[in-house]
């Protein structure tokens, strides 16, 4: 499979995955986001392009906006952006020499062999990174894992 249709694969199963633990989506075009959304996401990363959207009604009854869209490199960003233009999160597809070596050496430390195959970042309203997600293998084992932005939390989410 060629790798930039295995990363798409990884990006839809991640959303998928994320929509049932999350909550309650549905599909919207992007028209009908409102431009004040929109605007959040044009003063946070000016140079990407938007691609679909999404509303989310969380299990704790929160509503808010995700709109997907590429960055000009090519990898996936998603913007999770409330009604009142608050960010929850803004995740970022990230290779592997993009992750600090710190987070990379704790979970080899941890998971011996582990073989990450796609790499979030999830950053903050500022930009910073707050934590990782990382899907890969273990073996025969397909893992989910959150890293804390330091590494020193590791939490193995699928086994």
């Amino acid at each position: 499979m060629p790798r930039r249709l295995q990363r798409l694969s990884w990006w839809i199963a991640l959303i998928l995955a994320h929509a049932a633990a999350a909550g309650e989506q549905k599909p919207i075009e992007l028209s009908a986001v409102p431009d004040a959304i929109l605007a959040v996401t044009r003063e946070k990363l000016p140079d990407t392009r938007l691609v679909s959207a999404n509303t989310e009604t969380e299990v704790n009854g929160e509503y808010l906006y995700e709109i997907q869209g590429l960055l000009p490199d090519g990898r996936k960003v998603e913007f999770d952006i409330y009604p009142d233009q608050r960010i929850q999160e803004i995740e970022i597809e990230f290779t592997r020499d993009m992750v600090p070596g710190a987070v990379l050496k704790a979970i080899e430390r941890k998971l011996p062999g582990f073989e990450p195959e796609f790499i979030e970042a999830s950053h903050s309203r500022s930009l910073k990174v707050v934590r990782y997600e990382f899907v890969g293998k273990l073996g025969d084992n397909e893992l989910d894992i959150d890293v804390s932005a330091d590494g020193r939390n590791i939490e193995v989410a699928d086994q």
